[in-house]
C-alpha cells in the first residue's frame, strides 16, 4: 500500500513539468548568460509566488532594444529597434512601448511579425462619423500626440499592441525627430530607456556633430524620478562610455542584464540625458547651408539685462490645497529673491474672487516690497472656484494701466513686460467658454506684453493655456501631477527671467529666400537660441543678405552680413563627411541601426512633397540568430540592398529641419486663426508639410495593419494580391501609379503627392518568398517613365537621352488657350492638347497669375478616329464604343488600339497601338486653398511609335542632338579711381545649348517631376523658351481641344 501511494505521489508531482518540457522551445544561448545563479539555494513552496512566476512567463520576451540617436546641428534623428520572442507554442500579445519627447514627430514605424513586414501608412487625419467605434477600423492607429493623456511631463508615449505567433520573434523599429532647444545655456536630449523588464540586449547611443566646438557636455545620473536633476551629483550611469573630440561626441549606455537588475527589477531603468553646449559665434549668428535650404541660429551673449516688469497671476483655488500650494509658494519666494532692481512687479490671487497685492500700480524692487510680498504669498488660502477669465483680465489691466503711466515711460523706456499665469484646473466660475476667454485675453492685452502659462496636474485645460500663450507671444509649461512643481517653476522662471533682447526681426534678401520660418520674435531670452530655417531661391546663389535688428536696455541694434554661401555648403559637407555622415547618403544611415551592431536594419525615409513617402522598413531580425531557415538572412538581404540603393537620394538634415519647423509654424497659426477660413488654409498647409515630410502631427494619423494570428497560434498567411495592394487595402490612392509601373511610384500619402507605395507587389513577393507566402506576380512589364513632362504652372521637362542632358522651361500661357503638345498627326495620327486654367498666386509669390492645365485631350486618328478626354474627374474614351470612367475608382479597359488604366484619385496611363505611351498624373485638392485648383500633369512614358516628324512643345525634342557650349564673355571696363588709370575686366563666360543651329543661353536648375517624387537637374532657359523652341508661343496656341492642324512651321534665328 505504501509503495503505490508513493508511485502515485511521484506521478502526480513529475506530471506537469514533465507537459512544460514539451512545451519549451530552445532558447538563444545568451539570453540568460549574464545572470549569476545561485544553484544551492532552497526554493521556497510558496503557491503565490510560482503563480506570478507563471504569469510572467506569458509575456514574450524582450531579446533587445536599441536606441540609437544621431543630433546634427541640433537636429536630432533617434531610432528605436526592439525585439522580441515569443517562446511559447500559443500566440502571446506583445506590447511595444516607447515615450517620445512631447515635441518630436514620429517619421516612421514599422513592424515584422514572424519574417513578414508590416509598414505603416501616414495619411490625413479625418473627422470620425457619428457612431463609429475605435474598434471599428480596420487598421490599428498608435496613439497619437495629439491626446493629453497619454502625456507625463515632456514626454509622451507609443503603444502598440500586437499577437505574436508562437515560438516566433517580432521587431519594432520606430524613427522620430526633433529640434533641440536650448534652455538655461544648454541642449538636452532625452531617451526614455523604460522597456518595463530585463533585456538581453539593451544599447542607447548617443552621437553629437556640431559645426562649432562643443564647450560642454555632461551624461546626468538616471533620471527615474519627479525630482530635477540639478541637484543630483554627475555620476555617469553605469557601463557609459564617452568619446568625443572639439566638434563630435559619441556617448554608449550598455548595461548587462545583471547591471540592469541592480539598478531596476521592474526595467523602468528611467530618462538616459545628455546635456552639452557649442562655441557661439559673435555677430549675426550661425548659418548652415546645405541643398538649397539653410539655417540660422542666433544666441548673442555679454548683453546688459533689460529690465522686466512682471505680473504673477496665481490659482489659489481650493485644489491647490496641500503639496501644490507649498511648492508654489517655495518657488515664488525664490523668484522674488531672483529680481533685479530695476525689475518691477506685482501679484494677483484668484479663486472665485480676486485680490491684487498691490492695486492699480506695480511696485520696485526694494527690501520692503520684496517683504511684503513674501507675506501676501505665506497668508494665501486656498478655497473656492476658479475664475480664470476675471484673473487674466485683472492681470492684463495691472500692467497695461502701468506701461500708459509716465512713470513706466521714464523709468525704463526699452522694457520688457510679462504676465506669468499659473493653474491646476478649469474654469469653474465666472466665464467657462474657451473662446470668450481667449477673446477677452488678447483684447486686454493688446499686443504690448506676452503671457507664459504654467499648467499643474492632469485636470488642466492644457488647450487653453497654449492657445492663450501663443496668441500673446508667450509659451505655455506643463507640470506633472507627481512632480516637483517647485523646482521646475524655479526653471521655468529662469528661462524667460533674464532677457537680453527685445523686437527680434531678422530679415533676408528678398530675391534670395523663398520661405523661411517665423523670423519675427518678441523677446530673446539669456541661454536660449532664435533659430529660423529657410530655403533658397537659387542654389547657385554665391551670397545671402542678413539683417539683425533688436533692442536692448538702452538702445536699438543693427547687425548685418553677406553670408558666403558656397563656403557654408562646403564646410557644412565636410563636417558631415568627417563624422562618417557623408552629404549624398540618406537620413536611413543617419538614423537607423548602425550597421555595427548587427541589426541589418535600414529605414526608409521620404522625400519632400511626394517622394517615396510611407515607405515602411524591408528587414528582419539580425543574421544568424534565428536558426529556422534561411528566411531572415533573405530579408535582410532585401532590405540592405534596398537601403543602398536609396544611399544618393536622401532627403539633407537641414531640409527635413526646414519642413519640421515649417510644420510646427503652421500648427500654431492654425491655433490663432480667427477665422474658418483662414484656419482651413493653415491647416492644409501644415497636413500638406506633414504628408510630404511623412510626419505623425495633429493633423495625420498613423495606420498600421494588423497581423492576423490564427486559433492554432501561426500568422495567417498572405492572400495573393490581384491588383495593386493600395486598392486592396482600400489605403488613399492619389497620384498612385499602376503597380506595373513601380519603377516610377504607387501609393502616395495625399493628394497633392506622388509617392511609392511600401507594399508594392513585388517587395510583397519578396517578403513572402522570406516567410514561405505564395504571392503572385503581375505578369505586365514594367514602363519607365521618361523625364519628358509638362506638369505644374506649368513646367516642361525635356530630356535628350541621346544627348545625355535635360532641359526645363516655363511656359507662361493665358487661362482658356489650348496648347499642341504633341502632334504627329501625318505619321502616326497621335495628337495631344492640353487647355490652361488660371488661379491667383499664393501669398508672397512673385507671380500675378498661376496657370494649369485642366483637360488633356488625346487624339488618334488611324486606322480611325478616337479620342480620350481626360480632367480631374472623368475620363471620356470615344473610340469603338464610348465610355465615361470616374477618375476614383480603379478600372483598366480596352477599345481597339488604345488601353485606359485609372488608378483611382492618382493616374491615367494611356496606350495607343501598344508602342506609344502617356501617363497624365491627377492633382486634386481635398480643401483646396484660394490660389489651389485641381489641374494635370502630362508625362510621355513610351514614344517609340512617334515618328521622327513629331512636333509640338514637347513632340519637337524627342529625336533631336543638343549639346553645350559656353559664350564668349564681354569685356568691360572699370571706371578709374584717382590716380588710376582704367582696367578691363573679363566677364565670365555663360553656358549656352546648341539647340537646331541655334544658341540658347541657359543656367543649371533643380525641378521637382513625378509631383515631386524625383529632382532632375537640369538647363533652364529663360524668356518663356524664346529660341528653345521652334517659332513662337503662340504658334502652340490652337482653336480647340480635338484640333489636329499640321504645325505652322515657326522658325527661330540666332
Amino acid at each position: 500500500m505504501e509503495t503505490r501511494v508513493f508511485l502515485c505521489a511521484l506521478v502526480l508531482c513529475c506530471s506537469p513539468f514533465g507537459f512544460a518540457l514539451q512545451d519549451e522551445p530552445k532558447f538563444e544561448d545568451d539570453i540568460f548568460s549574464d545572470l549569476d545563479l545561485d544553484l544551492n539555494a532552497a526554493p521556497r513552496r510558496e503557491r503565490r509566488q510560482v503563480k506570478a512566476v507563471l504569469s510572467k512567463e506569458t509575456k514574450p520576451h524582450m531579446t533587445e532594444l536599441t536606441v540609437k540617436t544621431t543630433i546634427i546641428s541640433r537636429y536630432a534623428f533617434t531610432a528605436v529597434y526592439c525585439r522580441m520572442f515569443n517562446r511559447h507554442a500559443s500566440a502571446a500579445e506583445g506590447t511595444f512601448q516607447f515615450q517620445i519627447p512631447a515635441a518630436a514627430y514620429v517619421s516612421n514605424f514599422t513592424m515584422i511579425i514572424g519574417g513578414r513586414v508590416f509598414p505603416s501608412q501616414i495619411k490625413p487625419r479625418e473627422k470620425k462619423a457619428k457612431g463609429e467605434r475605435e474598434g471599428e477600423s480596420p487598421t490599428d492607429k498608435p496613439k497619437n500626440k495629439d491626446s493629453n493623456n497619454q502625456s507625463e511631463g515632456n514626454m509622451e508615449t507609443f503603444r502598440m499592441a500586437i499577437n505574436i505567433p508562437g515560438r516566433n520573434f517580432a521587431v519594432f523599429m520606430l524613427t522620430y525627430e526633433e529640434l533641440l532647444q536650448r534652455r538655461l545655456g544648454n541642449y538636452e536630449h532625452v531617451t526614455s530607456v523604460r522597456p518595463l523588464q530585463l533585456v538581453s540586449r539593451l544599447t542607447v547611443e548617443v552621437t553629437i556633430v556640431e559645426h562649432s566646438r562643443i564647450t560642454h557636455l555632461e551624461v546626468l545620473p538616471l533620471r527615474n524620478g519627479k525630482a530635477s536633476s540639478n541637484t543630483a551629483k554627475a555620476v555617469l550611469p553605469i557601463s557609459t562610455v564617452i568619446q568625443r573630440n572639439n566638434s563630435f561626441s559619441r556617448v554608449k549606455f550598455n548595461p548587462s542584464i545583471v547591471q540592469q537588475a541592480r539598478l531596476t527589477t521592474t526595467g523602468n531603468l528611467g530618462d538616459f540625458v545628455v546635456r552639452y553646449d557649442v562655441e557661439r559665434e559673435m555677430g549675426i549668428g550661425d548659418i548652415q547651408v546645405l541643398d538649397g535650404y539653410f539655417v540660422h541660429y542666433f544666441a548673442p551673449r555679454d548683453l546688459p539685462v533689460v529690465p522686466k516688469n512682471v505680473v504673477f497671476v496665481i490659482d489659489t483655488s481650493a485644489s491647490m490645497l496641500g503639496t501644490k500650494m507649498r511648492q508654489t509658494k517655495e518657488a515664488l519666494f525664490t523668484m522674488l529673491r531672483d529680481l533685479r532692481p530695476n525689475d518691477r512687479f506685482n501679484f494677483v490671487s484668484f479663486s472665485n474672487r480676486i485680490r491684487v497685492w498691490q492695486p492699480g500700480k506695480l511696485v520696485p524692487v526694494t527690501p520692503l516690497n520684496v517683504r511684503d510680498a513674501k507675506k501676501f504669498i505665506y497668508l494665501i488660502s486656498p478655497n473656492g472656484g476658479t475664475d480664470i477669465n476675471s484673473a487674466i483680465q485683472t492681470g492684463s489691466t495691472l500692467l497695461s494701466d502701468f506701461l500708459s503711466s509716465p512713470e513706466a515711460t521714464e523709468a525704463n523706456h526699452n522694457s520688457v513686460s510679462l504676465i506669468i499665469f499659473l493653474t491646476d484646473g478649469r474654469p469653474t466660475v465666472g466665464e467657462l467658454q474657451t473662446a470668450s476667454i481667449l477673446g477677452n485675453a488678447q483684447r486686454a492685452v493688446g499686443e504690448r506684453f506676452c503671457v507664459f502659462t504654467i499648467g499643474m496636474g492632469d485636470d488642466v485645460d492644457y488647450r487653453l493655456l497654449d492657445r492663450m500663450a501663443l496668441e500673446n507671444c508667450g509659451t505655455m509649461r506643463r507640470i506633472p501631477e507627481a512632480a516637483d512643481a517647485r523646482t521646475l517653476l524655479k526653471g521655468f522662471y529662469d528661462e524667460i527671467g533674464t532677457p537680453l533682447l527685445s523686437d527680434i526681426h531678422v530679415e533676408y534678401s528678398e530675391d534670395s529666400v523663398e520661405y523661411v520660418t517665423q523670423h519675427l520674435f518678441t523677446n530673446y531670452f539669456n541661454g536660449s537660441e532664435i533659430v529660423i530655417a529657410g530655403k533658397l531661391t537659387n542654389r547657385s546663389a554665391e551670397t545671402l543678405h542678413v539683417q539683425v535688428t533688436a533692442s536692448n536696455s538702452d538702445r536699438s541694434i543693427v547687425m548685418e552680413t553677406d553670408v558666403p554661401l558656397r563656403q557654408r555648403q562646403l564646410e557644412t559637407e565636410r563636417r558631415m563627411k568627417a563624422a562618417g555622415l557623408p552629404k549624398g547618403m540618406s537620413l536611413d544611415t543617419v538614423r537607423g541601426i548602425a550597421p555595427s551592431t548587427g541589426t541589418g536594419t535600414g529605414t526608409t525615409t521620404s522625400r519632400p512633397t511626394g517622394a517615396d513617402t510611407n515607405r515602411g522598413t524591408k528587414t528582419d531580425t539580425k543574421p544568424g540568430t534565428e536558426k529556422k531557415s534561411g528566411t531572415d538572412s533573405d530579408a535582410n538581404a532585401n532590405a540592405n540592398a534596398n537601403a543602398n540603393s536609396e544611399l544618393e537620394s536622401g532627403t539633407g538634415y537641414i531640409e527635413r529641419l526646414w519642413g519640421f519647423m515649417s510644420v510646427k509654424d503652421g500648427l500654431r497659426s492654425r491655433l490663432r486663426s480667427h477665422t474658418s477660413r483662414e484656419r482651413d488654409e493653415h491647416t492644409q498647409q501644415a497636413t500638406n508639410l506633414s504628408l510630404a515630410y511623412n510626419f505623425l502631427t495633429p493633423l495625420t494619423g498613423m495606420a498600421v495593419e494588423r497581423p492576423q494570428v490564427l486559433a492554432d497560434g501561426t500568422l495567417a498567411q498572405e492572400a495573393p494580391p490581384t491588383e495593386a495592394p493600395a486598392a486592396a487595402t482600400g489605403a488613399g490612392t492619389a497620384n498612385e501609379l499602376p503597380a506595373e509601373e513601380e519603377q516610377v511610384g504607387g501609393a502616395p500619402s495625399s493628394s497633392q503627392s506622388l509617392t511609392r507605395k511600401k507594399d508594392q507587389p513585388e517587395q510583397s513577393s519578396k517578403v513572402a518568398k522570406a516567410t514561405g507566402g505564395a504571392t503572385k506576380r503581375l505578369s505586365k512589364k514594367s514602363v519607365t517613365i521618361s523625364k519628358t513632362s509638362a506638369d505644374g504652372d506649368p513646367h516642361f521637362v525635356v530630356e535628350f537621352p541621346l544627348s545625355k542632358l535635360t532641359v526645363c522651361f516655363n511656359i507662361n500661357g493665358e487661362p482658356g488657350h489650348v496648347l499642341r503638345l504633341v502632334t504627329d498627326h501625318s505619321q502616326s495620327g497621335v495628337t495631344v492638347n492640353g487647355k490652361l486654367i488660371g488661379a491667383p498666386p499664393p501669398p508672397g509669390s512673385h507671380k500675378q497669375l498661376r496657370t494649369y492645365f485642366s483637360t488633356i485631350t488625346i487624339v488618334a486618328d488611324k486606322p480611325r478616329r478616337s479620342y480620350i478626354e481626360v480632367t480631374p474627374k472623368k475620363v471620356i474614351l470615344d473610340g469603338r464604343d464610348r465610355m465615361v470612367l470616374p477618375c476614383d475608382k480603379s478600372v483598366s479597359v480596352e477599345s481597339g488600339d488604345l488601353a485606359v488604366a485609372i488608378a483611382a484619385r492618382s493616374n491615367i496611363t494611356v496606350t495607343i497601338r501598344g508602342t506609344i505611351g502617356f501617363v497624365i498624373l491627377l492633382h486634386q485638392y481635398k480643401n483646396p486653398a484660394p490660389y489651389q485648383r485641381d489641374h494635370l500633369g502630362f508625362y510621355i512614358s513610351n514614344s517609340k511609335g512617334l515618328s521622327k516628324d513629331t512636333h509640338g512643345l514637347l513632340g519637337q525634342f524627342l529625336n533631336e542632338e543638343v549639346g553645350l557650349t559656353e559664350l564668349i564673355a564681354d569685356i568691360t571696363t572699370e571706371q578709374p579711381t584717382a590716380g588710376s588709370a582704367s582696367q578691363a575686366k573679363q566677364q565670365p563666360p555663360r553656358t549656352a545649348l546648341k539647340v537646331k543651329g541655334r544658341t540658347v543661353p541657359v543656367v543649371k536648375k533643380s525641378r521637382r517631376i513625378y509631383s515631386g517624387q524625383q529632382t532632375v537637374d537640369c538647363w533652364f532657359a529663360r524668356n518663356n523658351a524664346a529660341k528653345l523652341i521652334d517659332g513662337e508661343y503662340g504658334d502652340y496656341v490652337v482653336s480647340h481641344m480635338f484640333d489636329t492642324g499640321n504645325w505652322p512651321h515657326g522658325s527661330n534665328t540666332d
